[in-house]
């Protein structure tokens, strides 16, 4: 890392004490031979540089302190992602003309695909846009600012509509952008201090191996839940993201999601502080009340320790909701579906359900077709999970949110504390146009 004077440097970041930027590192051609092995071949589009400039909104500092300079250069001498993957791709990576230029990949004319027909997510940003992302500081918080532009920005998050007598669960990303706009956007921010192998050159494709969930290769979700660790321990029944330290080496990389290493090492990998501290900016389940998700990924993408901020509004047994809107408060018992379709509620409105806002269902009152229920209940979060504030919102043609964390890790076993001096290498990725799972824009290292 190195300081520059020029603001309009790629790469560049514009800070209230001056300006401190990265250089580009060269993207390995392992990295992109891993995310093909894992997610399969899409059809590419290109890769945009991420200028990462102050969110300068004149906002108020943090509570106590007038805020330093941005942490990157005082903080935080973060290598910040290079490159904004608008869809993934296959091939190679070309070797940079200039040390702040992000290369466009090379692809073969016809790529092998899974799906004949080319993965595109709506609300891209366009032109010269991309993620912005600056930060402060003061004795015993940071704030990290984010601007995503998109003209299609998505706060709904799946809905129980009643059809024909019975509550239908809507709105899936897991297999392209939702079809009904009820899947919604995400901001994910992973953090590393050396202690993960690789993060500071692969960014998240650190975490991507064989077996994945929605991926061609994921394991089946019998052979998971017959796993003395992963299934029978954890109760899962998919495969996630897992850093290499967490697996015993194996010579077959189709067999590596199996070999989990003892839970007592893997305990003892969390002490020293080997994993990936996972911070999620989800637009309907965290910030309508005020927070972003803590997690971190070893064996797992885990939640960090605490009560989450949302939990699931669906009796197992009848498949009703479990709480609906108190009218008295609200002035409705149900959205309707055709409303959340055309977009009619806007970010003042009861698009999400809160405690605050809830009562219990009744499943006598006379529901009328099309009636929708949000499928979570957002509560307050507590512990380690809530301890990431969110505010901001949906301004000027982006996303603007700050989120706010103490200094001092909430739990050292699940997050990671920041020293002044230190550094931190950070990858991005962001979730939009209706899309969940492997469909995301990613920043690489």
């Amino acid at each position: 890392m190195h300081t520059g004077s020029d603001p309009q440097m790629p790469g560049a970041i514009v800070t209230g004490a001056g300006l401190a930027s990265f250089q580009s590192e060269t993207f390995q051609k392992r990295c992109l031979r891993s995310l093909t092995a894992a997610h399969g071949c899409w059809h590419p589009r290109t890769m945009k540089t991420i200028r990462s400039n102050i969110w300068n909104d004149q906002r108020r500092p943090l509570t106590g302190n007038r805020p330093r300079s941005t942490f990157l250069s005082g903080l935080f001498r973060l290598v910040l992602a290079l490159a904004l993957l608008l869809t993934v791709g296959c091939g190679d990576r070309r070797e940079p003309d200039d040390a702040y230029q992000a290369p466009a990949l090379e692809v073969e004319e016809e790529p092998p695909v899974a799906d004949p027909q080319p993965k595109t997510m709506p609300g891209l940003p366009g032109e010269g846009e991309g993620l912005y992302v600056s930060a402060v500081y003061n004795d015993q918080e940071m704030e990290l600012r984010i601007r995503f532009p998109t003209d299609q920005p998505i706060w709904y998050h799946q809905y129980l509509v009643y059809r024909d007598g019975e509550w239908v669960r809507y709105g899936s990303g897991s297999d392209g952008p939702d079809e009904h706009g009820l899947y919604e956007d995400r901001i994910s921010v992973m953090w590393d201090d050396g202690s993960v192998a690789g993060f500071d050159q692969l960014g998240g494709f650190a975490t991507v191996h064989q077996g994945m969930r929605s991926t061609r290769s994921a394991v089946d979700a019998d052979a998971v839940r017959e796993h003395p660790y992963l299934g029978e321990e954890l109760g899962r029944s998919d495969v996630r993201k897992f850093i290499a330290e967490s697996r015993d080496e194996v010579a077959d990389p189709d067999e590596l999601w199996r070999a989990v290493r003892p839970e007592e090492e893997l305990q003892a990998l969390r002490e020293a502080g080997t994993f990936l501290d996972l911070w999620q900016w989800r637009a309907h389940r965290s910030h309508p009340v005020g927070y972003a998700d803590n997690g971190y990924v070893l064996d797992y993408r885990h939640s960090a320790a605490g009560r989450s901020m949302y939990t699931d509004n669906v009796n197992a047994e009848t498949g009703e909701p479990q709480w609906m809107y108190d009218v008295e408060q609200v002035g409705l018992h149900a959205l309707r579906f055709d409303q959340l379709v055309a977009r009619a509620y806007g970010q003042d409105d009861p698009y999400f359900l809160s405690e605050t806002i809830a009562v219990p269902f009744d499943p006598d009152h006379p529901w009328e077709e099309g009636d929708a229920i949000p499928h979570r209940l957002l509560r307050e979060s507590d512990g380690s999970r809530g301890a990431i504030r969110s505010r901001g919102g949906y301004e000027d043609g982006a996303w603007q949110i700050a989120l706010t964390r103490s200094l001092t890790a909430p739990d050292p076993l699940d997050s990671k504390s920041f020293a002044d001096g230190e550094q931190y290498h950070v990858a991005f990725a962001v979730h939009t146009g209706g899309t969940g799972a492997k469909h995301h824009l990613v920043a690489v290292c």
